[in-house]
C-alpha cells in the first residue's frame, strides 16, 4: 500500500571539530572529460530520455526513465538492459529526475522534490513504495539525488531557485533518512560566480567512494565540478558536449571508472564511461 507523509525542514547543521583534519584530495583530475572518443555505448529505446544513475554495493548500474517510475538494471560493458521492474501496479507517471541506493533500497526523485522510496524487485515485476514530499517545488527543480553514507541522508541538487536568501547559488538540500525530513537550510551553497562558467544548472550529482567528494554535473552549461564533503569547490572541467550531449546522469563504477547517461533529447540515449587516468 502506497503511503504519503507529508514532511516539515528539519535543521540539520554539520558537525564542527575543533580538531583540524585535512581535506580530502580532490579527484576530478584523474578523469579527462576533454577525450573526443572515450568508450560509449548507445542505450536502447526504452532509455532514449535516460535521467538517473545508480550504483550498488556489489557494482550492479541501475538506471531510470525520465517520464515513468520504471527502473533498468544495464549491463555498462555493453550497455543492455539485464532486467527492469515498476513502481505501483499500475505504473506511476511523473518527472523522475535521478536515482539513488542505500543498502537494500532505492529512491527516485520528481523534479517537484518528492522522493520514491523502495526495494528491488525482479525482471518484470512491479514493487511497492513509499513517498515523502518534501518543501521543494518544481521551482527549485530537483534534478539530481545520491547517497551519503557519511550523513546517513540523501542529497538533492536544484538546477534552478535555490531558496529564498541564496541567490546567485546553485544549492544542494540533504533529506535525512533517519528522521525522513528535509533541512531547513542547503547542505551545499555553489556560487556561481566561483565556477566562473557562463551557465551551470546542475542536472546530476554523485559522490566519489574512494575520497567521499561530490562530482555535480550541468547538462546546460557542459560543466562538472568537484566538491568537497564541507562545499568547498576544489575542481572543475568542461564536458565535451560533442561527446555528452545532454549529460543527466552520473555515478561511479567499483574500480571508479566515471560514468554519465545523456538524455537523447528525442534519440537514443548514452552511456559513457571515463576510467582514471591516474592510478
Amino acid at each position: 500500500m502506497m503511503k504519503v507523509l507529508a514532511m516539515a525542514f528539519l535543521a540539520l547543521p554539520l558537525l564542527i571539530h575543533t580538531e583540524q583534519k585535512p581535506e580530502a584530495k580532490a579527484a576530478l583530475s584523474d578523469y579527462d572529460l576533454s577525450d573526443k572518443k572515450p568508450q560509449q555505448f548507445i542505450l536502447p529505446h526504452k532509455l532514449g530520455e535516460a535521467s538517473g544513475l545508480a550504483m550498488t554495493d556489489d557494482g550492479r548500474l541501475f538506471c531510470h526513465d525520465d517520464e515513468r517510475a520504471v527502473v533498468y538494471q544495464i549491463d555498462y560493458s555493453n550497455g543492455v538492459i539485464v532486467k527492469q521492474f515498476s513502481l505501483g501496479r499500475f505504473g506511476v507517471r511523473g518527472d523522475f529526475e535521478d536515482i539513488a541506493v542505500a543498502g537494500k533500497l532505492f529512491y527516485l526523485v520528481e523534479s517537484n522534490g518528492t522522493i520514491y522510496e523502495f526495494p528491488e524487485a525482479g525482471n518484470g515485476q512491479t514493487v511497492e513504495f513509499r513517498m515523502y514530499k518534501t518543501p521543494l517545488t518544481t521551482q527549485n527543480d530537483v534534478e539530481g539525488l545520491e547517497y551519503d553514507p557519511e550523513t546517513h541522508s540523501l542529497l538533492l541538487a536544484c538546477k534552478e531557485f535555490p531558496g529564498k536568501g541564496y541567490e546567485g547559488n546553485r544549492a544542494v538540500y540533504s533529506f535525512s533518512l533517519k528522521t525522513k525530513q528535509l533541512s531547513a537550510t542547503p547542505r551545499f551553497l555553489i556560487s556561481l560566480k566561483e565556477i566562473r562558467a557562463k551557465e551551470f544548472r546542475p542536472s546530476g550529482i554523485a559522490r566519489h567512494p574512494k575520497t567521499g567528494t561530490f562530482f555535480i554535473i550541468a547538462a546546460r552549461g557542459s560543466t562538472i565540478i568537484e566538491i568537497s564533503k564541507e562545499g568547498k569547490i576544489l575542481d572543475r572541467q568542461s564536458i565535451n558536449k560533442n561527446v555528452n550531449t545532454h549529460p543527466e546522469g552520473i555515478t561511479f563504477a567499483p574500480d571508479l571508472t566515471l560514468i554519465l547517461c545523456n538524455d537523447g533529447q528525442g534519440k537514443r540515449g548514452t552511456l559513457t564511461l571515463y576510467p582514471r587516468t591516474k592510478r
